[in-house]
């Protein structure tokens, strides 16, 4: 149907063009070159890349749901912050988190048949640390990022899955 579409509308084009040089009084005619499309082709890589862009979606949302998997199985996560007694009295404490607003992800095909896409997560870890009189005392408002350490997962897309 499209190119059907494409043939006409080339069609109307190249009859304006040489009725136009005719009205003008020219009578030398105008040569019109057409470019070929293969409908099949670019109906194919048509679903190529709308199959790459639902992937990419579907690996998003489970990039998400992994990464606040990590934020909360993490052995120094916010819950399970590590809190020492300083010489001074003092306390400090360390936890990890990641940075939401950090994650990037990226799909790509794969050569493979059994393994049609592959995923990429990256992220950055943020190391946070606050010091107070009292194990009591720490906020969220006194921690401060000492530390950025950059990761990144490589998960793959098999028997509909991501793994």
């Amino acid at each position: 149907m499209n190119s059907i579409i494409v043939k006409i509308f080339f069609g109307v084009a190249a009859l304006f063009v040489l009725s136009s040089s005719v009205m003008a009084g020219e009578t030398t005619p105008v040569q019109v070159s057409f470019m070929n499309v293969d409908p099949v082709a670019a109906q194919e890589k048509l679903l190529k890349n709308q199959a790459l862009a639902l992937k990419r979606l579907e690996f998003e949302i489970f990039a998400k749901s992994k990464v606040q998997q990590l934020n909360r199985n993490h052995i120094l996560s916010r819950s399970r912050m590590e809190v020492t007694k300083q010489t001074d009295g003092t306390y400090l404490a360390i936890y990890h988190q990641i940075d939401d607003s950090s994650m990037r992800v990226k799909v790509r095909r794969s050569q493979s048949s059994i393994i049609p896409y592959v995923g990429i997560i990256s992220y950055r870890e943020q190391v946070l640390e606050a010091t107070s009189n009292t194990p009591e005392e720490f906020d969220d408002g006194s921690f401060t990022v000492v530390k950025v350490i950059p990761n990144r997962h490589i998960f793959s897309y098999q028997k509909g899955v991501w793994r």
